[in-house]
């Protein structure tokens, strides 16, 4: 990325004029993307810092649509048998227990289940790719493609009486072929953890489960770090995602850098990386696999109902289907009775986030977030189609009381009512720094910008003026936007207008403003 003097814009200009037909015509159609869409090393939308690097040493992979086979794993797959032993080791942190087989994962499982008081928070380590399965489990759609009668069942590690309180680093290994198939609940490799799970991949697995299922672990109450899924999950009750199903702790539980690239379905919550979230710290996540469920969905996490998240580095480039309150990085983000913090969740701080991939829903529909109480976000981007019906929005559904900062929007938005650019319904918000490109389709209460708009403060709301439709569908406040044209947004003087945190890219081919944390 580079930053352009004005002096030197005028060799970059017919360039980017020449792309603005496209971008007119609907960037989202090509940005929208499908689940197997991964940016190459030259894609914008990536932190430029090494901790916020989503193909990370210790999470880096193959492309959604490509699942590890278990011919990438070489060993003798699993018999269905428990060790007796450990391939050494005693379980502390300079000597933790090692893991070298099939057989020695499942005395690990056996031993956090039955809760041996011998075996409680102490460490364990990989030494080798675990095979529990040499066949073929999963297609590129995420769909069983082996005889399941044949398949050993895994029993996942901690459940809903015993969790996992000790330290496990996969040592960057694979866990491959595992095969969960219950309607009970805390499913995954890890069935429960209140502990430290790092470094390990989940590879050609089949999960299908109860409430709180993922593939790396269903409940989370610790910490979870460098660690990818590219296990199809499927959850028949609440809480599903890649990584986790839900993480919730009382002193906060955390994610930090993890990837799925598995597909991801369920019901209600349900997450490219976590179906739902509470007092939790998310650094760096990223979705590549398809997300599809009912009742709070999303790219990254799906229910954040009970709020108090603090989040930074999410993107999503997988698709996102839901019904309603779905967005490309959170279906919900705090409680959707907004009214009153004292009673009702709050959504939190979340940051530098950005979605690439089609969203569809009904109600509560946004490029980021279907819906938001309160809480702040900021340094925030959609490129891609959203599809809903009542408060569909290029980046938020809808919002009450939030303070929204440095946000941008390239997709078309369609709706029924209550559609925006940026947002489709806002109320008694703080919000500033914001432009869409996009077109706006709505029955009624649409707007470039904003659908409706009440009692809120709002300074520096730009929009494409070659877009038919107005600013605003209903502006029941005092707020403002302008509209200008193609050229004078695309240049090094619109991102000064757009204030701190922002930078042209004359390397996009695009043109448009980017956030700098983009580079």
């Amino acid at each position: 990325m580079k930053y352009i003097a004005f002096l030197l814009m005028v060799p970059f200009f017919w360039a980017c004029s020449n792309t603005v037909a496209s971008e007119d015509d609907g960037e989202s159609s090509s940005s929208a993307g499908t689940s197997s869409a991964v940016p190459s090393s030259s894609s914008k939308g990536k932190s430029s810092s090494s901790s916020h690097d989503i193909l990370s040493s210790s999470s880096s992979g193959s492309s959604s649509s490509s699942i590890t086979s278990s011919s990438a794993i070489t060993g003798t797959a699993w018999n269905g048998t428990t060790a007796k032993t450990f391939a050494g080791g005693a379980g502390t942190k300079l000597s933790p227990y090692l893991i070298a087989t099939p057989e020695q994962l499942a005395r690990f499982s056996f031993l956090v289940g039955a809760n041996d008081s011998d075996y409680v928070s102490k460490y364990y380590a990989l030494t080798a790719d675990i095979l529990l399965h040499d066949k073929t489990l999963i297609n590129a759609s995420g769909a069983l493609v082996t005889d399941s009668t044949a398949l050993i069942k895994w029993t996942p590690i901690g459940n809903s009486k015993a969790a996992f309180s000790g330290h496990f680093n996969g040592q960057n290994h694979a866990v491959s072929g595992l095969f969960i198939n219950t309607t009970s609940t805390h499913n995954g490799l890890f069935g429960n953890s209140a502990g430290t799970i790092a470094n390990v991949t989940l590879a050609n697995s089949w999960i299908q489960g109860g409430q709180y299922t993922a593939g790396i672990v269903g409940y989370n109450s610790g910490t979870v770090e460098h660690a990818t899924n590219e296990a199809a999950v499927t959850g028949v009750g609440d809480c599903t995602g890649g990584i986790v199903g839900s993480s919730e702790g009382g002193n906060n539980s955390i994610l930090t850098n993890v990837t799925n690239r598995g597909v991801i379905t369920g019901g209600t919550a349900v997450g490219g990386v976590a179906g739902g979230a509470f007092r939790t710290t998310i650094d760096t996540a990223s979705n590549y696999g398809s997300v599809e469920g009912t009742k709070y969905t999303g790219g990254i996490v799906g229910s954040g109902t009970n709020g108090n998240i603090t989040a930074k580095g999410l993107l999503n480039f997988g698709i996102v289907a839901g019904k309603e309150y779905t967005g490309g990085v959170f279906g919900i983000c705090g409680y959707d009775y907004c009214y009153s913090s004292s009673i009702w969740p709050i959504c939190g701080t979340v940051t530098e986030a950005g979605n690439n991939a089609a969203i569809s829903g009904t109600q509560y529909t946004g490029g980021l977030t279907g819906f938001q109480c309160k809480g702040t976000t900021s340094a925030a981007y959609n490129k891609a189609t959203v599809i809903g019906s009542d408060y569909t929005g290029g980046l938020f559904g809808k919002t009450i009381s939030a303070t929204l900062t440095s946000l941008y929007n390239r997709g078309d938005i369609e709706g029924t009512k209550n559609v925006g650019g940026i947002i489709g319904y806002n109320q008694e918000g703080v919000t500033s720094s914001a432009y869409s490109t996009g077109r706006v389709a709505g029955d009624s209460l649409a707007g470039l910008v904003i659908g409706y708009n009440y009692n809120t403060t709002m300074a520096d709301y730009y929009y494409l003026e070659s877009n038919a439709g107005e600013s605003f569908g209903l502006n029941n406040s005092g707020g403002f936007a302008t509209g200008k044209s193609s050229d004078a947004m695309q240049n090094a003087d619109f991102a000064d207008l757009l204030g701190e945190g922002w930078a042209w890219d004359a390397d996009s081919n695009v043109c448009y403003p980017v956030l700098l944390w983009e580079e």
